[in-house]
């Protein structure tokens, strides 16, 4: 099988559009295109990132072996809405959906500005992960930009950065993407306690912030316990 037919087989198995591929590789998405029609194919470098998001050996994207079981590197961001569920309840139902709807697209178009994937929408919630240079910096800054233009100051971001899973999920015929790992479950965990002690609404876990080599101002919250997690860490807050 050609190599382009491999990338389109494992992108779409993924559930994966060319411009999340794009996104994640930090490459154009007419790139993937050319890849996938035989084109051009990508630079070694490329190849291995492409190889560890889709969970293959490099051989087998160049049609040599079987799959292998290995993660990547990402910064994963979680989203969701302080008294979401009691707001709803002062809305009518299409109300709500067009409310959400609403803040979820203008967060969505910060996402991909940034070259972020988006994985799911989760009533409230927004999950979504940036991989490749710069991906907890990419993170942070499309935080910035959905709290500026989203609106409401409910709105609570966290982000976190480790090994993560890209997989689909569910039922052959329902499946769809969607991402695992330990930097995921806490990413959720942060946000949840970012939701009782923050006020500028974006935090970041040490892992996360040790990426980032722009200046910006962090606030430093020490030993936060993560209720559920029974676990205390170091969080920061963006103050500046």
């Amino acid at each position: 099988m050609k190599i382009g037919k491999i990338i389109k087989r494992l992108r779409e198995k993924k559930k994966l559009t060319q411009l999340d591929l794009a996104n994640a590789l930090r490459v154009s998405p007419q790139a993937v295109s050319k890849w996938e029609r035989d084109e051009n194919h990508p630079d070694i470098n490329t190849l291995v990132k492409f190889a560890r998001m889709m969970e293959v050996s490099t051989d087998h994207v160049l049609g040599v072996n079987e799959p292998g079981e290995e993660g990547f590197k990402a910064s994963v961001l979680v989203s969701s809405m302080n008294d979401f569920a009691v707001k709803s309840t002062k809305m009518g139902t299409r109300q709500v959906a067009e409310w959400a709807n609403a803040v979820f697209y203008h967060m969505t178009e910060s996402i991909l500005k940034y070259d972020g994937v988006p994985v799911k929408y989760i009533g409230d919630g927004f999950l979504c992960f940036f991989t490749g240079n710069g991906h907890a910096e990419r993170a942070l800054k499309a935080s910035i930009d959905i709290r500026k233009c989203a609106n409401t100051d409910a709105l609570v971001i966290a982000i976190n950065t480790g090994d993560i899973y890209l997989g689909t999920i569910g039922h052959p015929e329902h499946s769809s993407k969607d991402i695992y790992g330990d930097a995921v479950n806490r990413t959720f965990l942060m946000n949840e306690e970012a939701s009782k002690k923050v006020k500028s609404g974006i935090i970041l876990s040490k892992a996360a912030k040790d990426e980032i080599k722009g200046e910006y101002g962090f606030k430093k919250h020490t030993k936060v316990l993560v209720g559920r997690l029974n676990e205390k860490i170091d969080i920061y807050e963006i103050s500046g």
